[in-house]
């Protein structure tokens, strides 16, 4: 390298001068070889570097080949949103999981997009809500509930802040905390989403209201709430809901061969306040009780067969002989495996128990529906579900989800003819069953939660928005 160097500044002081290179014919001869020679030295090692690094990729893209191949093998025997040290023991059949994996795999998708208002007089945004004592119970269960769905929304990657790109529009209105505080005003909220372009431009279809509150949206409580005036200006909107007054209104004129039971309740054919409605359940705070990601072994290691603790007093429509029912399990002498069930427990104990049960009951009350359902879910619990009506009263995420998928569904009169042999069947699940229901269930959890570590909660909302049933 240094004689091509110093042979490059000879040429360049040559040059410079304009004369002709010093020495004799042979020494200038000697120089042009060595020269030769090393360049082509130079020319050998390059072509050696480039085999070299071509070998490498070739090996590593081997490497790469079989890695993958070895992944694609475990994916074909897992769902993708189980954990890879659970796969073995949660496996469920085939079919079932090809058509799991599939509804996740078009969650994950996310097609789905919308704009969320942002005009201070509809998200209300620094108010001072002073609750009413008699609303408190609502604040901190729906309200809270539908805080968390907000928030959530708020910060999707399928939010969009281009109007012409979205598919749906939400507006943030706190109905809770308007509802709950004295002094609280629908007006000015309503009159003001009313007056934006999209509202006017669709007629206030496409529209997503988040209402879960029980008070609100409900024909016997329509005289006795400030939206009063304001249910027929906004009926085109689709309503988030703890039940579902449209599929019920309809199933109830229009399916009447259905069997209902005998629960009895005043108003039912009542036509829906909205157009479309959604169904999210009777949900609460998600900081009031932990999520325990449901499992196989969480299942097994669970101390508790059955969980079921209420209230002594009664409940309204026929539910008060279902809810006592299993407390007559109670005086069994020890029979019946190890369970928590009686007329309610301090907060620690309950969550305690809570937690460590296998199976835990959600029985109709003042309503078909109860926050029972979302509780179990959320500590992993497979629900046991003796409300005949609540598969059409009031599914949860119902284009997403099946109900009997992820929980034991009870009838009311086996409960209530034998509570002791309609529990003690659930003894007799098999394996297969139980890996099943766990699968579902911890799939629910996705759905459902919004701060599930992999929550599904965004795009299966939008899907049921997009998919909510007409009034017929």
């Amino acid at each position: 390298m240094n004689q091509i160097q110093n042979n490059r500044n000879v040429d360049r002081q040559d040059e410079s001068n304009g004369s002709p290179k010093s020495g004799n014919f042979e020494h200038a001869q000697s120089t042009s070889a060595s020269t030769v020679k090393s360049k082509s030295l130079q020319k050998q090692k390059k072509n050696w570097f480039i085999i070299k690094v071509l070998i490498a990729l070739f090996a590593w893209a081997i490497l790469f080949i079989s890695t993958s191949s070895k992944n694609m093998t475990r994916a074909d025997t897992r769902l993708p949103f189980v954990d890879e040290h659970s796969a073995q023991e949660d496996q469920i059949p085939l079919e079932e999981e090809t058509m799991l994996s599939a509804t996740v795999a078009g969650l994950e998708k996310g097609n789905i997009y919308f704009y969320m208002y942002d005009h201070p007089n509809i998200t209300m945004a620094g108010n001072v809500w002073n609750t009413r004592r008699r609303y408190r119970h609502f604040r901190t269960l729906e309200g809270a509930n539908d805080k968390q769905m907000l928030e959530a929304l708020a910060e999707s990657p399928l939010r969009t802040f281009n109007m012409s790109k979205a598919d749906l529009f939400i507006p943030p209105i706190p109905m809770a905390n308007i509802l709950c505080s004295s002094g609280g005003n629908f007006n000015l909220p309503m009159q003001t989403l009313s007056e934006q372009e999209p509202f006017k431009k669709h007629k206030g279809n496409k529209h997503v209201l988040i209402s879960t509150t029980f008070s609100l949206y409900r024909q016997h409580y329509r005289s006795h709430t400030g939206m009063k005036p304001w249910y027929d200006r906004m009926y085109n909107m689709t309503v988030v809901q703890s039940w579902d007054p449209v599929s019920y209104h309809n199933a109830l004129l229009h399916h009447k061969t259905l069997e209902w039971g005998d629960y009895q309740s005043n108003g039912v054919v009542d036509p829906s306040l909205s157009r479309r409605s959604v169904s999210v359940g009777l949900g609460a705070n998600n900081k009031d009780l932990k999520l325990c990601l449901a499992s196989v072994d969480k299942f097994h290691n669970s101390s508790n067969f059955v969980f079921y603790q209420s209230r002594t007093g009664p409940s309204v429509h026929n539910s008060t002989i279902y809810r006592h029912a299993p407390m007559t399990i109670v005086q069994d002498n020890g029979s019946f495996p190890k369970s928590s069930i009686g007329w309610g427990l301090d907060p620690e104990a309950w969550h305690s128990e809570y937690t460590s049960s296998k199976f835990c009951l959600m029985i109709r009350g003042d309503t078909s529906h109860s926050h029972a359902l979302w509780r179990s879910i959320r500590v992993g619990c497979i629900p046991v579900i003796v409300s005949n009506q609540l598969p059409v009263y009031a599914p949860m995420f119902k284009s997403t989800l099946n109900m009997s998928d992820y929980a034991v569904m009870l009838d009311e009169k086996d409960l209530l003819n034998d509570p002791r042999k309609a529990l003690l069947k659930l003894d007799n699940m098999t394996e297969d069953e139980i890996r099943v229901k766990i699968k579902h269930l911890a799939f629910a959890q996705r759905v459902i939660f919004t701060d599930h570590p992999r929550s599904l909660f965004v795009p299966a909302f939008l899907k049921e928005a997009v998919l909510a049933p007409e009034v017929l």
